[in-house]
């Protein structure tokens, strides 16, 4: 019996460690997507730097944005000359009025549809005195690419529940259905009555807490070794052992008078 009891524990810490990895790598990966985000920002043009810093003023308190940086005329001459090697114009260059700038960088993960239409119709307000630019095919290609990979996380969350619970639940009643004979034998004997019951109560304990406990050791010494930059939120583990707690009652409940 105890043999059986270590040999469900290790499946279903098994499976919970690859329910672990499939949310681990949802969010590793989610997080190089919304890093490709924060990393194309917004730029602003706009000859009256006035209007400019009003606009800071009214947007920079969302929480969809970063940081934003407002560029100054010369600033922009100096760049231009520099990026352009345009050091035989410099004179030239600098005669020229040019437009004071404004760089908006995003927080990847807050700017989506809602966000980027929110902030567009601001924009309109100070149309035409500003102009913007934003890569909208690469940012609208960067969400379609979340929303599948967001699909796909649902779908392996689903199977990994399902899986959790037939393992455990097929598990539980293979192994108490083979100790029969011994519980026969041990109430012939003399054996207390209910003691089954009270030592499915406990192993139901086992194998709840068990595999549970070892992958959050494993998780928390990896964060603590810094061994890993992605975190779990604390309520997926309340989810896995909510799974395993359902799946000792159907089997409890499947098992029926073979506890008694």
């Amino acid at each position: 019996m105890k043999k059986g009891i270590s040999f469900q524990i290790i499946v279903i810490f098994i499976v919970l460690l690859g329910w672990n990895l499939l949310h681990l790598g949802y969010e590793y990966q989610k997080g190089i997507f919304e890093d490709n985000i924060s990393a194309s920002p917004m730029m602003l043009l706009s000859m009256q730097e006035n209007t400019l810093e009003q606009l800071k003023l009214k947007i920079e308190n969302n929480d969809y944005i970063s940081d934003i940086t407002i560029i100054q005329d010369s600033i922009v001459a100096e760049m231009l000359i520099n990026n352009y090697d345009l050091r035989d114009s410099n004179e030239i260059l600098r005669s020229y009025l040019l437009p004071t700038a404004m760089r908006i960088n995003f927080v990847g993960g807050k700017y989506q549809i809602e966000q980027k239409l929110e902030l567009e119709r601001m924009l309109l307000e100070y149309s035409p005195a500003v102009i913007h630019y934003f890569d909208n095919t690469q940012w609208q290609e960067i969400q379609n690419k979340i929303l599948i990979l967001t699909n796909g996380y649902y779908v392996g969350f689903g199977i990994f529940i399902i899986f959790v619970l037939f393992i455990s639940i097929f598990l539980r009643i293979h192994f108490e259905i083979k100790s029969n004979v011994f519980w026969k034998i041990y109430r012939s004997s003399g054996g207390h009555f209910g003691r089954r019951r009270k030592q499915f109560f406990i192993n139901s304990l086992y194998l709840c807490f068990i595999p549970l406990i070892l992958n959050l050791a494993i998780y928390y010494s990896l964060i603590y070794f810094q061994l890993l930059s992605v975190e779990i939120d604390y309520r997926f583990f309340g989810i896995e052992l909510l799974a395993l707690v359902i799946s000792s009652l159907f089997a409890g409940i499947a098992l029926g008078e073979n506890l008694k």
